[in-house]
């Protein structure tokens, strides 16, 4: 019944042309491959052939496509844009002498241009799954981005793209409860397990164990947005939710730098209105820690020497080295996981645990 079910929604897929592809330019590294393409296209037809009967049984008991559909659709290939298109400028500007020299072998930057292509790919199947579910064109296209911060050199390369894999991985978690339709519900599925191996991959690179926590954490799609808007510098449509006001820290640690920071610390934190803000407005505020499906932490924000600052909670100290996602938020109460009006800013991912292993990406 599972073949089935994804190959009839691959098939269907198939029988629209994929939205014409943005000229390349001559540094590009290909990411696309059209034999695969086309290997995928025929083996989901002979599938589909095969399961005909089953195949319209499972189509006849699933829930017809509703917009929340196509909404949630749209969400996954926005992310599956940035991703594709941060994999397409880093790899043309990092070959192998970059990845060789912070100690990384070849196959490295081999396994970069498989989740490169697989991201590619993805784009390409969420459109034309989007054309055939309903009918028409109504995949967003990709967005104007700002990724010098992130392509600063290899290792902030590698960093970012370990939060971005992450993230598509919450993305996909907390999403999949929004869709109706059981044919997508199964589509989406199948591109969650391959970032959560894109993630694996990359946690080693960063120091992480391949699986840091036994859950991952679901996040809504504000809270996906909200990460995302850091890398995006404008979009040709709205986005599907606005993003809450960015959070960082003073100094980057335990953030973008992914430098840890451990449990128990103390970091400062940087948001609007935040370093004018009295002791006695800060008090009200708290630090909202989600990490995989476990009971919210929340620690108190007290103003420091550098503005306003909050511990890691030492229930992240199980983990020698994870990413954790924080909110500030103006109640103390948890953070619902979509929208919330709770929410001051953020999330911010940020790394705890000790130093990074040995092996990782920032081994000279």
């Amino acid at each position: 019944m599972l073949a089935s079910t994804l190959a009839s929604l691959l098939f269907a897929a198939a029988a629209f042309a994929a939205p014409a592809p943005a000229e390349a330019s001559a540094d590009a590294v290909p990411v696309g491959n059209t034999t695969e393409d086309a290997s995928l296209n025929a083996s989901a037809a002979s599938v589909a052939n095969q399961n005909t009967s089953e195949g319209t049984q499972a189509a006849a008991s699933s829930a017809a496509p509703a917009p929340i559909d196509l909404t949630v659709l749209n969400f996954a290939l926005t992310l599956e844009h940035l991703e594709a298109t941060y994999y397409q400028e880093g790899l043309s500007k990092f070959g192998l002498d970059a990845f060789s020299s912070i100690g990384l072998p070849n196959f490295v930057l081999q396994q970069f241009k498989t989740i490169a292509a697989d991201e590619s790919i993805h784009v390409t199947f969420l459109q034309n799954a989007i054309a055939a579910t309903f009918g028409m064109n109504l995949a967003v296209p990709k967005c104007t981005y700002n990724f010098d911060g992130a392509l600063a050199n290899i290792q902030s390369f590698i960093t970012f793209a370990a939060i971005l894999e992450k993230t598509g991985v919450q993305a996909y978690d907390g999403g999949v409860k929004l869709i109706v339709n059981d044919d997508i519900k199964t589509a989406a599925a199948t591109i969650a397990t391959v970032e959560g191996r894109h993630s694996s991959f990359l946690n080693l690179l960063t120091g992480a164990g391949p699986a840091p926590g036994p859950f991952d954490t679901p996040l809504g799609i504000r809270p996906v947005i909200s990460i995302a808007a850091g890398l995006i510098k404008s979009c040709p449509y709205t986005l599907p939710a606005m993003p809450f006001p960015a959070l960082t820290t003073v100094d980057g640690s335990g953030l973008t730098s992914g430098t840890p920071v451990a449990s128990g610390s103390t970091i400062p934190l940087m948001f609007t209105g935040g370093m004018g803000m009295s002791a006695t407005d800060a008090a009200l505020l708290s630090c909202n820690w989600v990490f995989g499906v476990e009971p919210q932490v929340r620690t108190s924000i007290q103003m420091g020497s550098n503005g306003p600052e909050c511990q890691v909670p030492s229930e992240i100290q199980k983990a020698a080295f994870t990413q954790a996602v924080v909110f500030v938020v103006n109640e103390s109460r948890d953070v619902a996981l979509d929208d919330d009006k709770n929410v001051v800013a953020g999330p911010a991912t940020v790394f705890v645990g000790s130093a990074k292993a040995s092996g990782s990406a920032n081994r000279k």
